[in-house]
């Protein structure tokens, strides 16, 4: 199965469940995880992100992060739709 990576502009929303219950800043997460998206095909470049939330959740033994990911039609401010 061929991967083909979203083009346009992404609404991008991330629920970090940690592996445990020890102090972490989830700002650390979020470039690995959204450079490894982008590594994995999933979107060209993180410049298409326009929308952007992430969420601390429970601690999950071996933690744990969900992604979803959208094409957005970037009506807030089409200066920021990436260009083709």
């Amino acid at each position: 199965m061929e991967v083909r990576p979203i083009t346009g502009s992404l609404s991008v929303d991330v629920l970090i469940h940690p592996p445990d219950r020890r102090r972490r800043d989830i700002d650390n997460v979020l470039k690995a995880l959204l450079d490894a998206l982008q590594h994995g095909g999933a979107y060209e470049d993180d410049n298409q992100i326009v929308d952007l939330s992430i969420h601390k959740r429970c601690p999950i033994k071996g933690g744990k992060a969900i992604v979803r990911i959208e094409e957005t039609d970037g009506r807030l401010c089409p200066q920021l739709s990436p260009r083709k």
